[in-house]
């Protein structure tokens, strides 16, 4: 009799073992900055249709995403919105160097409440007065330089277009490049800067002027994606390789985003 309960014991282990498994293998945990959160949904659809896989999303701001993994937050994929952050993980041992792929880019746009009536043209001799002049009263807001990667690129763009010095005392930062987009939205500043992506894809804002990163001479925004080391083995890098081919790289520029094939990337 005990050993007919011993033997039980280990068959029954031995299936709740491998169910286990089969679940952890059938399942990705994805980190999105939180820039890719409208495409991630639809990335995520077309990859759980065509491969029967589950994928569970975790989306935030790239500081908060990587600073989460570093403290144990179960994750098989991150993809940052810069490189900086990456490097970061990289130095810590968090992620596979070698997995790292660069899966889309995109560019900045100054923007404002769809409501507002405000103009600004960025090529015109007059745009330093003219911007003071628009947020004299009020203010204009980027998220946090010293840690979001929208908020690095905004203070790159504006130390380039010279008027960083003089509108110190007006900006206004957010914690991400959606809690910047709702707060321009929501009419708590004149204006402020997204990603283009973002700015097409809202029906709350809209687009007043274009910054071009090869004129005005910013890091050209760009999305990588790697594997976590401790992440699922099995699945994670089938979905690396995907990011990079033609369907998602479709899907990506659907958004609003770049492709990394595209020439303008180059």
């Amino acid at each position: 009799m005990k050993n007919i309960l011993i033997t039980s014991f280990v068959i029954i282990f031995s299936i709740n073992f491998s169910v286990n498994n089969v679940h952890a293998e059938d399942e990705l945990t994805i980190s999105v900055a939180s820039s890719l959160y409208k495409v991630s949904k639809e990335l995520t659809k077309e990859w759980e249709k065509t491969n029967n896989k589950k994928i569970t999303t975790i989306t935030g701001s790239t500081s908060l995403l990587a600073r989460q993994i570093e403290r144990g937050q179960k994750s098989d994929i991150i993809i940052t919105a810069n490189y900086s952050w990456l490097k970061w993980m990289i130095d810590r041992n968090l992620i596979e160097e070698s997995s790292i792929k660069k899966i889309a880019k995109n560019s900045l746009v100054f923007i404002t409440g769809i409501n507002k009536n405000i103009h600004l043209d960025i090529n015109s001799f007059k745009f330093k007065d003219d911007l003071i002049e628009m947020i004299s009263s009020s203010k204009i807001s980027i998220p946090h330089p010293s840690s979001v990667p929208l908020g690095m690129y905004s203070k790159q763009a504006l130390k380039s277009l010279g008027v960083w010095s003089l509108i110190q005392e007006k900006l206004v930062f957010t914690s991400s490049a959606q809690s910047n987009l709702k707060f321009i939205s929501q009419g708590e500043v004149n204006i402020g800067i997204s990603y283009l992506s973002d700015a097409i894809l809202s029906s709350k804002v809209k687009i007043i002027s274009y910054i071009d990163n090869k004129k005005f001479n910013y890091d050209k925004p760009t999305y990588w994606a790697a594997k976590i080391n401790r992440g699922n083995k099995n699945n994670d890098y089938n979905f690396l390789q995907w990011l990079e081919s033609q369907k998602s790289q479709e899907i990506f520029k659907n958004y609003g985003f770049q492709t990394i094939y595209s020439e303008e990337n180059n």
